[in-house]
């Protein structure tokens, strides 16, 4: 072990080298500027060279520096990475959940309560986002609910697992009696055509992608036709499907979403599917994870009743 630098030291050095300050480094470090260069010298003389040049402009890596910062920064991250898990393996601790507002505000809130019952010692925080983040660089994230194909493999070479949660099906929503006088799906579609279409930033050319696929479904020449003379890019756009859906309970126009996001309106009777007919998307919503957070019990407890509450079983790893 005579050849292993002082732990200290080396992590001195490794914070210096990513930000290139000793005062920056020592801000992270918790530390006096001063404490990091002495601990860098220490290292310099355990390894019998100099790995920082001071210039005008600050602090650069000499080429010896720089080649030890590349051979060391990933194990020492490593060695974090695997110190944080033992601590909090089995460990009460706040978890931490990226997802879609809209999923959050509607799938995951109103089940919030179920969790909480079960697991009154594990602390969950969410933290929403209009995109999707990468866990391998944000490493305050536990899990993540994000869109993915519906092949998307159980497991990744990249050290990222995830499991298949909720199928996506796409539906236009409207207020009940909306349609109610139209029989026919040619009378329904013509009468879609009078009213305020009501798009979501989210989901690009849902409309159009929609009504195709129902038209070519019913297979008539009058649903065609209607189909035709309807301007899908007509209406009212917003951020999120939770405003699109809010605007079809206003009664301000007919809504296309994610179906698994409006149950609890249709279920209420608040909002109905006026053609009867989903359009299954080719992606779906998957959890998502470091592979290492199947080490972490209060991970793991959340992953399964996620998927519990979607109907799914818990895959093996």
């Amino acid at each position: 072990m005579s050849n292993f630098p002082p732990l200290n030291a080396l992590k001195s050095f490794v914070v210096a080298g990513q930000k290139l300050s000793f005062s920056k480094a020592a801000l992270e470090l918790n530390v006096t500027p001063g404490a990091v260069s002495r601990l860098v010298q220490k290292l310099e003389e355990h390894v019998g060279t100099v790995l920082f040049r001071r210039t005008s402009g600050g602090l650069e890596l000499t080429a010896e520096g720089a080649d030890l910062l590349r051979e060391v920064e990933g194990p020492l991250s490593a060695v974090g990475d695997a110190t944080r898990r033992l601590r909090d393996r089995g460990a009460n601790r706040r978890l931490t959940i990226s997802c879609y507002p809209t999923f959050a505000a509607r799938w995951l809130m109103p089940r919030w309560v179920r969790f909480f019952d079960r697991h009154p010692d594990i602390e969950v925080q969410i933290a929403t986002t209009l995109t999707d983040i990468d866990l391998r660089a944000e490493r305050t994230v536990d899990l993540a609910i994000q869109l993915g194909p519906n092949a998307a493999p159980t497991r990744s070479t990249k050290g990222i697992a995830s499991d298949h949660l909720l199928d996506i099906d796409i539906c236009p929503v409207a207020r009940p009696g909306l349609f109610a006088e139209f029989e026919t799906p040619a009378e329904r579609v013509r009468a879609l055509g009078g009213q305020t279409l009501v798009h979501a930033t989210a989901l690009p050319g849902a409309w159009r992608n929609w009504l195709r696929n129902y038209a070519e479904t019913c297979n008539d020449e009058h649903v065609l036709n209607e189909a035709g003379r309807i301007d899908t890019d007509q209406g009212l756009t917003f951020e999120t499907q939770n405003l699109a859906f809010q605007a079809a309970l206003e009664g301000i126009g007919v809504a296309v979403g994610i179906r698994c996001l409006v149950d609890e309106e249709i279920r209420d009777g608040l909002l109905v599917e006026p053609f009867g007919f989903r359009r299954r998307s080719s992606k779906s919503f998957r959890v998502v994870y470091q592979r290492h957070s199947l080490e972490d019990r209060s991970a793991m407890l959340y992953r399964d009743w996620l998927l519990e509450e979607a109907g799914v079983m818990p895959s093996q790893h």
